[in-house]
């Protein structure tokens, strides 16, 4: 008996850093398990379920994603195995399960502030970036055209791009842009009567494509999904990459989360190992996220 039991725990450690090896924590029979929310972490969870099932072709990974708030909310009240988010689990979310709401950090992000590249402006933007308080000047409606920010600067109008109310990134935004070091953009009353206005586009992929056809286009999207069709706009001096993440100077960055309703067992424990792991977390890199060790 003493050796089943040890097998079973080299099993479980195995599973969980990128063995290539079929362990079955749960029994021999197929296992489902649903995972849904933040579309920020969808396409590392996504890459990382097919690897897992793989490995384990009597585990079946749904992955969809529906927004961070959903996927939270599901994982309150049972309708999911796994919750991703992109941003904080709300004390209030987690006081509805009795405290029980278990978080794991399994990657880090930057929201980059992003234009497009063929912005007139681009090279004073990109030069001298902007500050944090410009930001949220912009989103909170006091600046409507580019020369409010600088003099210099073309007099069109800031074509200004958020993401839906749900949206992990936009919560986290909301939650780190602030004025003068202390207001929340989210809590601020100019902001929340000019959101409404803006131009809403679902995810972080479709922000870039729509910033990049607008030449006075203003958004933000994850670090992973610049590419050179945006430019991302220094903040406070800092660039957004992923030195400048892990080192927290880059001031808009965040960890992106996995949630479970209580402590995982089985399956749902062994896949959480296994982002943890080598194959995991090189799948974070290879998705643009910044990965928790090299």
């Amino acid at each position: 008996m003493w050796l089943i039991a040890v097998v079973g725990m080299i099993a479980m450690f195995f599973v969980g850093w990128g063995t290539t090896s079929i362990i079955a924590p749960g029994g021999a029979g197929t296992t489902s398990i649903i995972i849904t929310g933040s579309t920020t972490c969808e396409p590392i969870i996504t890459e990382a379920a097919n690897q897992f099932m793989l490995i384990n072709p009597n585990v079946d990974i749904s992955v969809s994603g529906t927004g961070s708030g959903d996927g939270i909310s599901d994982t309150i009240d049972g309708q999911n195995d796994i919750g991703m988010s992109s941003r904080n689990i709300k004390a209030s979310e987690n006081l509805t399960t009795g405290n029980n709401l278990t978080d794991f950090k399994f990657a880090k992000d930057g929201i980059s502030v992003i234009i497009d590249a063929d912005n007139p402006d681009a090279v004073w933007l990109q030069s001298n970036g902007l500050t944090m308080d410009q930001v949220f000047l912009i989103y909170n409606g006091t600046y409507d055209t580019w020369d409010d920010i600088n003099n210099t600067l073309s007099s069109q109008s800031i074509d200004v791009h958020t993401r839906p109310d749900g949206s992990g990134t936009r919560a986290t935004f909301e939650e780190l842009v602030l004025y003068e070091g202390s207001e929340k953009l989210g809590e601020n009353s100019g902001y929340t009567s000019s959101v409404t206005g803006y131009i809403e586009v679902a995810s972080n992929t479709v922000m870039v494509t729509t910033v990049s056809a607008n030449q006075y286009g203003l958004g933000y999207c994850g670090l992973g999904y610049v590419d050179t069709t945006v430019i991302a706009v220094p903040i406070n001096g800092v660039t957004p990459s992923v030195s400048t993440v892990l080192d927290d100077s880059y001031p808009i960055s965040r960890s992106l989360h996995l949630t479970t309703n209580g402590e995982p067992t089985g399956w749902v424990r062994a896949f959480i190992d296994f982002i943890y792991g080598t194959e995991g977390q090189n799948t974070v890199a290879a998705e643009g996220f910044i990965r928790l060790w090299f």
